[in-house]
C-alpha cells in the first residue's frame, strides 16, 4: 500500500527471487519426469498418455454441455440427452418455414442446365484450403 522508492526495490527483489524458486521448482519436476521416463515403468505411463491424449482428441462427436431454451447449462449426460431428444423432437414435429409457400407469387418455370464435373473441379481449385465453411457448413477439404 505504501509506494515508496524503497518498497518497490524490496517489492521487485522478491519477485526475482520467486521467479529464481518457481524456475528451480519447475526444473527439479521436469528433471524427475525425464528420470522416471527413462524407466520401464515410465514408458509404459507415455504410452498410456499417448493413446489417451489421442482418444481424447478424436471424441468430438460427444457432446459434454449444452444449454437449454431458457439458457441454463445442463451437465449431467441424462439431462444433455433429453435435451437433444427435445430438439430433434421439435425440428422432425414442427411445420419447416421452408416449405410454406407464400399466397400470390408466381414461380417461374425455366429451364436449368446440369452442373458438369468440371465445373466443380475448377470451383474447388479456386476454393483456399483452411478457410471458414460456406452456408453447406462442409469445408473445402472433403
Amino acid at each position: 500500500m505504501d509506494r515508496t522508492e524503497e518498497n518497490r526495490q524490496e517489492y521487485k527483489e522478491l519477485q526475482r527471487r520467486v521467479k529464481r524458486e518457481v524456475s528451480k521448482a519447475k526444473q527439479k519436476a521436469y528433471d524427475e519426469l525425464y528420470t522416471r521416463l527413462d524407466t520401464r515403468e515410465g514408458e509404459k505411463d507415455l504410452y498410456r498418455l499417448a493413446r489417451q491424449r489421442d482418444r481424447d482428441g478424436k471424441d468430438v462427436q460427444q457432446v459434454r454441455v449444452i444449454k437449454d431454451r431458457d439458457g441454463r447449462v445442463h451437465t449431467s449426460e441424462e439431462s444433455v440427452q433429453r435435451r437433444w431428444k427435445e430438439y430433434f423432437e421439435e425440428l422432425m414435429n414442427d411445420e419447416n418455414e421452408r416449405e410454406k409457400r407464400v399466397e400470390g407469387v408466381n414461380s417461374v418455370e425455366q429451364k436449368v442446365d446440369k452442373i458438369r464435373k468440371d465445373e466443380v473441379r475448377k470451383a474447388l481449385k479456386r476454393m483456399k484450403t483452411g478457410k471458414a465453411v460456406g452456408p453447406d457448413d462442409i469445408p473445402v477439404e472433403v
